[in-house]
């Protein structure tokens, strides 16, 4: 097979076609791209302005109007993400190989499923952090239970702060997924007449939502988080990140946390810390925190709420210099930032 059977923007194009199809949390309907624009380097910084409200006022006649001052502001997308992959296949075992284009097409293709599961993870982390609102944990050990505890409130909670019905979705694991096939309520794609979404982990419709498939809907429950008490013993500290809007409605127990009624009350923007329900006997330092009691993190929400921006750079085909191989080496660029708290909403599901 000669070298010049890689044609890198053909295999940027091939890659970029299976992480388009693949992508759940970083595609659509999930995110939004608006801000995408020239991703050159890593590095790069997308500025995201926004404006605030205009005020509606009762109108007199003959009366002056007081012009108003708007105030914008300025948010940044950072282009903090960079994947990349190289291999190579001798071209003993490209002759060898039954069809050595194919094997060089599946490697490929394995690196791009890499790439996206990469990209689909990070993104499901910056959903779940930034999420405006959070249901706590819900009980969908029952079929009835997903649509009556995750689906119906997580309609209200978008219904009540305006965010449009058209696009919303709705990302959950594959233990709530098989609870909500139980349901009679829940409209199953294979139904629809085509199978065009299940390529995008799209697997049915309820309440208003596109449901969606994945398996980074990960487990919240964690063990051995060591952090400090304060503010009245009533606020659990650890690193940035170490906790999520999806953490609400956890059990937390662990040494020297103290009541093991301790329940996640809240979690705060950057998700260093929590805020427990009961924790009157918590000392100053707790070490081995375990939070418990929940399970996968469910997310519904708009594009309007997350921001998503990838390029892959570059995609090569070269011959290593001291081998008898083809090779191909790639890169990945992306960021992501929750624009629109508001529009996300999270849970933490119990199936078992």
């Amino acid at each position: 097979m000669a070298i010049t059977n890689f044609i890198p923007e053909v295999w940027a194009a091939q890659l970029l076609a299976i992480l388009d199809k693949n992508l759940v949390y970083a595609g659509s309907p999930c995110v939004n791209r608006d801000y995408e624009g020239e991703i050159a380097a890593y590095g790069d910084t997308v500025h995201i302005a926004s404006i605030s409200d205009v005020s509606i006022v009762d109108y007199t006649k003959d009366t002056d109007l007081t012009v108003e001052t708007l105030t914008d502001a300025d948010r940044t997308l950072l282009i903090d993400q960079a994947k990349a992959f190289a291999f190579e296949i001798d071209d003993i075992d490209l002759r060898q190989a039954r069809s050595g284009g194919a094997l060089m097409s599946e490697a490929a293709r394995r690196a791009a499923f890499g790439l996206r599961d990469k990209a689909d993870q990070f993104v499901h982390a910056k959903m779940i952090g930034g999420a405006g609102s959070a249901l706590g944990v819900v009980d969908a050990t029952t079929a009835s239970n997903v649509y009556d505890t995750l689906i119906v409130p997580a309609k209200v909670e978008l219904d009540e702060v305006n965010v449009p019905t058209e696009g919303r979705w709705l990302v959950i694991d594959p233990a709530t997924h098989g609870k909500l096939l139980l349901d009679s309520r829940f409209v199953k794609v294979n139904e629809s007449g085509t199978s065009e979404g299940l390529r995008n982990g799209i697997v049915g419709s309820a309440g208003g939502f596109t449901i969606m498939l994945s398996n980074n809907a990960s487990q919240r429950n964690r063990t051995a988080i060591t952090a400090t008490t304060t503010s009245g013993n009533k606020t659990i500290t650890a690193a940035a990140g170490t906790f999520s809007q999806a953490d609400v409605g956890l059990s937390i127990a662990g040494t020297g946390v103290g009541a093991s009624s301790n329940k996640v009350a809240s979690v705060n923007a950057d998700g260093s810390s929590i805020e427990v329900t009961t924790n009157s006997s918590a000392s100053a330092t707790v070490a081995d925190v375990a939070l418990s009691g929940g399970g996968r993190a469910a997310v519904a929400g708009s594009a309007l709420g997350t921001s998503y921006a990838e390029q892959i750079a570059k995609v090569e085909a070269f011959r290593p210099e001291k081998r008898f191989a083809d090779a191909l080496k790639g890169l990945h660029l992306y960021g992501s930032k929750v624009v629109r708290p508001e529009a996300l909403v999270v849970a933490s599901v119990k199936v078992a």
